[in-house]
């Protein structure tokens, strides 16, 4: 069982996801925004380190005034550099062009004391993480200046703006010591800030400058990585310049800034003693974007001949833009038409990124219309390269090859990514302990797929949209949640589907849960198997026990439901791929 928590959050954080607010249904692909980003300030009262006051301006997207919707929303650091960077212009280019979906901006001033501000910070121990450098020390204010940002400026902002106030809709983005103060920021507050831009991030300051060989080791950025738990949840976007220095503090013909930023990705000498990267922590890492987009938890961008100047970063704003908001995901290897809607909004659970698999004769039969499988664990099912083992289910080429075979009818496949708040989406609520449900999100999940998603899949494609031609499916935790779903919503889904289900959690309580809850054995379909190696060796009690139930209530073995022990099987994707073409011809068998 793969349940991905809270890892390194404190509670508080599922807290929040499970109060977000609602918000206006919004179509896969919105509508290109007509008009102007529209500009105001937005200033607030003297702190500590800015004893005249903070200066913030707002850009709202050209619809905002006439709409009820609610916004994701990216802070700016150095935000009297807006104009330099081109932000306005880059924000409207983009909106205009529907290539994201738009954002509020709040670009922050500097304080009057940037290099104090614009540093390091131990949020635990409440103190700033100052280097010294031969510029002065950087970083004397940067535990005061992020917990203003935290915890007056974003309350600020949200209670006058229509914000959404979880992680994946707050970002924050800087350049230079506006940068690893971002970078800061987003590590220091994981719960508030689930999107971190670093536009030539100063990774060099060190705790000793003795010699170089001293300041590669003590790097102060990477250390704080390094002394880290693995983090879930967060991604982040580096942009260097080709160009920004001559300095090579190692000797291996690429200048520091692009080396510090590489070592921030992949780790400094990590097998060797040296310090860890967000690779070693569990993130998957892009180090060259420009060649090629993916979904990387961690990319980096080299501009050519990119300089550490205004000018550049005024270049590497509308890749970073793409990134953090584009409509639509980078492409999936995949066999067939696969369209990817990145960062999908939700007035009830996180945003996550949704593919939508269309079947051969989709583009060929304009008049045709198809019944829609909905899986969950989206990343692991057709790009092997974003899988969490490196082995996908390979639906795309399984539903292909039964396509052919005339052994299924064909069908749409949506793909519904997963977060790290798997585990909380994926176990049914009405089967929670009383201390699991106050972080169970599974209601809200369900609410997503059946309010939001699926009336813009409907919207969007040719799709039979009853029950009967409606499907859900999963594996493991994901079994759970499909059987969860036709139980609470029979009026939607015909058939469920779990492979590898993960009947063990809470010792079989979703079993007792579907004892009770059964939708009509006339009308619904369960389909449900497990292996018996790993961790699918203590699921065949607990699979007959359901199988019990299902028989007790009348349902048919073999058409309204079928049970499968696949020997030698194991928990995990390649388990699943092989025998992929079993539930799928029960589900969409003709």
């Amino acid at each position: 069982m793969r349940i991905r928590r809270c890892v390194g959050l404190v509670s508080a954080v599922c807290a929040l996801l499970i109060a977000q607010t609602a918000t206006a249904i919004e179509p896969l692909t919105p509508a290109s925004a007509k008009g102007d980003v529209v500009v105001e300030p937005f200033a607030l009262d003297a702190t500590s380190f800015a004893p005249a006051g903070m200066k913030t301006t707002v850009y709202l997207p050209p619809d905002y005034a006439g709409g009820t919707r609610r916004y994701p929303v990216l802070y700016v650091n150095d935000g009297q550099d807006r104009e330099a960077v081109k932000l306005r212009e880059t924000l409207q280019q983009l909106i205009a062009a529907g290539e994201i979906r738009a954002p509020i901006v709040v670009a922050i001033d500097m304080p009057p004391d940037r290099m104090g501000a614009y540093g390091l910070s131990d949020r635990k121990a409440g103190t700033n993480l100052v280097a010294k450098t031969r510029y002065g020390g950087i970083g004397a204010n940067a535990h005061a200046y992020s917990e203003w940002l935290a915890h007056t400026l974003i309350p600020a902002i949200d209670a006058r703006y229509r914000t959404r106030t979880t992680p994946d809709a707050r970002a924050i983005v800087g350049w230079s010591l506006g940068g690893l103060n971002a970078f800061n920021l987003g590590w220091q507050y994981p719960e508030l800030f689930g999107r971190v831009g670093a536009f030539s991030p100063s990774f060099w300051p060190a705790s000793d400058t003795t010699d170089d060989a001293s300041m590669q080791r003590t790097r102060m950025a990477q250390r704080i990585v390094d002394a880290s738990e693995p983090r879930n949840g967060a991604r982040w976007f580096f942009a260097v310049g080709t160009a920004e220095e001559a300095a090579d503090r190692d000797g291996d013909g690429v200048n520091d800034a692009v080396d510090d930023t590489r070592d921030m990705l992949e780790g400094w000498n990590a097998d060797a003693g040296g310090m860890k990267g967000l690779k070693q922590l569990g993130y998957s890492t892009n180090d060259d974007y420009a060649a090629k987009a993916t979904r990387a938890d961690a990319s980096l961008y080299l501009l050519p001949g990119g300089k550490h100047e205004q000018a550049a970063w005024a270049r590497m704003l509308p890749v970073f833009l793409r990134w953090a908001y584009a409509v639509n995901a980078p492409a999936l290897q995949a066999t067939g038409r696969v369209d990817s809607y990145q960062d999908v909004p939700s007035a009830y659970v996180p945003a996550r990124n949704v593919d939508v698999w269309l079947p051969p004769s989709y583009a060929t039969h304009p008049e045709r219309r198809y019944p829609v499988l909905y899986m969950h664990d989206g990343q692991n099912l057709f790009d092997p390269s974003m899988s969490f083992t490196g082995i996908d289910w390979d639906v795309d080429g399984t539903m292909t090859r039964l396509i052919d075979a005339h052994r299924v009818r064909e069908a749409i496949v949506v793909a519904i990514s997963n977060t790290p708040l798997r585990g909380n989406e994926y176990m049914p609520a009405k089967a929670a302990s009383p201390e699991q449900r106050k972080y169970v999100l599974s209601d809200g999940y369900l609410r997503f797929i059946v309010d939001e998603l699926k009336p813009a899949i409907d919207a969007t494609y040719r799709t039979r949209p009853a029950r009967e031609d409606t499907m859900v499916m999963g594996a493991s935790m994901g079994g759970l949640i499909s059987a969860y779903a036709m139980s609470e919503y029979p009026d939607v889904f015909g058939a469920a589907g779990g492979m590898s289900t993960h009947w063990p959690a809470n010792d079989g309580a979703v079993i007792d849960y579907l004892a009770a809850h059964l939708p009509a054995r006339r009308t619904h379909r369960f389909y449900f198997d497990h292996g018996t190696a790993t961790l699918d060796a203590g699921y065949a009690p607990y699979q007959q026990r359901m199988d019990g139930v299902l028989r007790e209530a009348g349902w048919r073995e073999g058409r309204a439901f079928m049970s499968r022990e696949f020997p030698g099987a194991e928990h995990n994707e390649r388990a699943w791929r092989d025998r992929l073409d079993v539930p799928l011809q029960f589900l969409l068998g003709r």
